[in-house]
């Protein structure tokens, strides 16, 4: 008999085969439809749809269902997200030979943060992180300042999860994090030193939409020796000016 792991993870894999059922040839499908179609049992079918239409994934109208709404919202994140990279990439090009240091761009995601791009791509600096990586928040510089422009539920659900210790310089307690956070918020931007790994440091700043909300994190990330104080703000200097052109091209 299955496991209810594998029980699980099978419902998993069949309400995902009943979300890309539907097409732009076939937007509106019933139960019976979608059991032809998938070789699924009608009961099947029912209960994984109510669960699918509970979570707003999709919508019902008489016996049909189609995609809803929070399909919608999904493709959405997915989009902006591309689009961010693909409208920043050439100036994070340009950051990257301004500074001489890894530039990362970054999202938030869940109490992560997700990076969406990372310069140089070469095999030296393979050892900092992959496109796609994600971070935890309370020990990155990208992570601290994403999360410091959360809202305060999401801040705190955060907070209230075990922090992992990466270095002996890593903030574990939620108290402390909670105060850089406030800071963060005040000066605009976040630095690590050491805190994730080793000998690294790095400094995020905002990256804001149209309406001056925050969507993504900008940073620089370079050894312990490379930043002092008088080369972190020749770093603000600049990173402030790609933030402010980023923002002009998402605009446009």
């Amino acid at each position: 008999m299955p496991t209810k792991q594998q029980e699980q993870l099978s419902s998993v894999h069949n309400a995902i085969r009943i979300l890309q059922a539907f097409s732009e040839d076939n937007p509106v499908m019933g139960i019976s439809e979608l059991s032809e179609r998938l070789g699924l049992a009608k009961s099947t079918i029912h209960r994984l749809l109510y669960t699918l239409n509970q979570a707003g994934l999709v919508d019902k109208d008489s016996h049909k269902y189609r995609l809803g709404i929070g399909m919608f919202v999904i493709g959405s994140v997915v989009y902006r997200s591309a689009e961010i990279r693909v409208k920043a990439f050439p100036l994070l090009v340009d950051l990257m030979m301004c500074v001489r240091r890894i530039v990362r761009l970054a999202i938030y995601n869940s109490g992560s943060a997700v990076y969406l791009c990372k310069l140089p791509e070469d095999k030296e600096t393979r050892m900092f992180s992959n496109i796609g990586k994600r971070v935890p928040c309370h020990s990155t510089s990208v992570g601290k300042l994403l999360l410091a422009f959360q809202e305060k539920d999401e801040i705190q659900r955060v907070l209230n999860r075990p922090m992992k210790a990466f270095t002996d310089m890593t903030i574990t307690d939620p108290g402390e994090l909670l105060e850089q956070l406030k800071h963060i918020r005040e000066v605009g931007y976040a630095v690590t030193t050491e805190e994730s790994t080793k000998g690294v440091c790095s400094l995020a700043i905002p990256v804001y939409d149209e309406c001056h909300r925050v969507i993504a994190a900008l940073s620089v990330t370079a050894s312990r020796s490379q930043f002092l104080p008088t080369q972190v703000q020749e770093y603000l200097r600049s990173m402030r000016m790609y933030s402010r052109l980023i923002t002009e091209q998402l605009s446009c």
